[in-house]
């Protein structure tokens, strides 16, 4: 008769796949349930819903049509090192700096006038300092008159591949 032996480490790396797994959900829900307290549900759609929950972010970002930011997720103070309340009124610039290209600030300007939308990465940094490159899908949020009110922009870490 053979004993089968047991790993327990491998079966650690499962339960810490579904505890991930299950953090995630959750931060998620807990992003958009408190993004929907601050704004008002007309503003709030299934499709958002389902677009915010099943993209792969770091931090949430509301601002007005201004770019003055509303609301910022737990993500985002992870993300910068900024707290929510000294980023709250402040325009997202505030984490651009030397090696943040002109270029992709100008196309991100120019896409949020006309088509409200912007898609593509840029150099941020961090309140130590720290250059990352941040992925940014910014989406427009109009209320029941179809006036544009907000911007939400889903910003996810990625890293920067270094070249030789």
């Amino acid at each position: 008769m053979s004993l089968k032996k047991s790993y327990p480490l491998a079966s650690f790396d499962v339960h810490l796949d579904n505890f991930r797994h299950l953090s995630d959900t959750f931060r998620k829900n807990n992003d958009i349930s408190r993004l929907i307290n601050v704004l008002d549900e007309n503003f709030w759609t299934l499709d958002l819903t389902n677009m915010v929950f099943h993209e792969d972010y770091d931090a949430l970002v509301l601002t007005d049509q201004n770019q003055k930011i509303k609301w910022v997720s737990n993500g985002f103070s992870e993300m910068t090192g900024y707290t929510k309340k000294f980023a709250l009124g402040k325009r997202p610039a505030f984490l651009q700096g030397v090696k943040t290209s002109i270029k992709v600030k100008k196309q991100i300007r120019k896409e949020l006038k006309t088509n409200n939308t912007f898609e593509g990465s840029l150099i941020n940094y961090k309140k130590n300092g720290e250059e990352y490159n941040c992925k940014i899908k910014i989406l427009p949020l109009y209320n029941s008159n179809k006036k544009l009110e907000y911007f939400l922009a889903i910003e996810k870490e990625i890293p920067v591949v270094c070249q030789q």
